[in-house]
């Protein structure tokens, strides 16, 4: 019970053993997209674009692509990187070290990745609430 209520290390960025696990866990990025992809195009030629809940499931499916990009992103530049480009690796104080180039930057920049999640499932609450509510009103007819 202690192992799964604290555990080691909870990063959004995961390193997978190599190389088949990067490859399989990149594909699912890849294929996460692409569903995504479908489902903005599929709501938006076929369903009524002016009620909020479908405007909101696209800004999710928006959302949630770039997020996918970035995290892409981030595994790709993460395995550029050495073990003395990262200090107190796997801590909560984890830090680049210095002189900071651009893969450092733009390894940074990855790790930010909650600033697209957060507002992606947000969008995605909205949108589910919105159609609760007017599945609510339709029972009251």
């Amino acid at each position: 019970v202690i192992t799964c209520t604290l555990p080691d290390s909870a990063w959004a960025l995961q390193s997978h053993g190599p190389p088949e696990g990067l490859y399989v866990h990149q594909m699912a990025h890849i294929l996460f997209m692409a569903a995504l992809g479908y489902l903005f195009w599929h709501t938006r030629s076929t369903q009524d674009l002016a009620h909020p809940g479908w405007k909101y499931l696209q800004l999710f499916c928006l959302l949630m692509i770039c997020w996918n990009v970035l995290a892409f992103t981030g595994h790709q530049v993460l395995e550029m990187l050495g073990p003395q480009d990262l200090l107190d690796k796997n801590s909560w104080t984890e830090r680049l070290s210095q002189p900071i180039n651009f893969i450092k930057g733009l390894y940074f920049i990855t790790k930010m990745d909650h600033f697209l999640i957060v507002p992606a499932l947000g969008a995605l609450v909205l949108s589910l609430r919105s159609f609760y509510h007017e599945a609510r009103r339709g029972e009251g007819r």
